[in-house]
């Protein structure tokens, strides 16, 4: 595993096949897609980071993309929207973005069923359909 220790600050992308702790801090993309990336507790990321797991113990400001699976943990803080097959977001844990969980490919997405009334409901009942909720009664424009 590689490490960005405490007093490190590197400006620009970081991209590879190996897993990173980071304990400095980075201003620019973190690209290890077949990896992980652990963000120490006194770790601060300035920028995208796309990992195959990624842990937040510190701080980010960017957007996280993991495909297998991303953890803030109670130390962490997220400015910027999250996307991952797995999430776990523990007590304590600050975000502030979008959350897009279970986003694989291999599921499909899951499409809304309209609500139909079911069978001895009474009309204004809940599930009875809108129409069936009053009778129908032709109004007069005449007065």
């Amino acid at each position: 595993m590689s490490s960005i220790s405490e007093g490190l600050k590197i400006k620009g992308e970081v991209q590879g096949n190996e897993d990173l702790r980071v304990d400095g801090e980075i201003e620019g993309r973190i690209n290890l897609a077949s990896a992980s990336v652990v963000i120490g507790p006194k770790g601060r990321v300035t920028g995208d980071v796309q990992a195959r797991e990624v842990v937040v113990e510190g701080n980010v400001r960017g957007n996280l993309t993991a495909k297998e699976r991303a953890r803030i943990a109670a130390t962490g803080k997220l400015e910027g929207d999250v996307t991952s097959e797995r999430l776990v977001i523990e007590e304590g844990a600050r975000v502030a973005g979008r959350v897009d969980v279970g986003a694989g490919e291999s599921r499909p997405a899951a499409r809304p069923q309209p609500t139909q009334p079911r069978p001895g409901t009474p009309s204004g009942a809940p599930g009875a359909s809108p129409a069936s909720s009053s009778p129908s009664t032709p109004r007069s424009n005449a007065g």
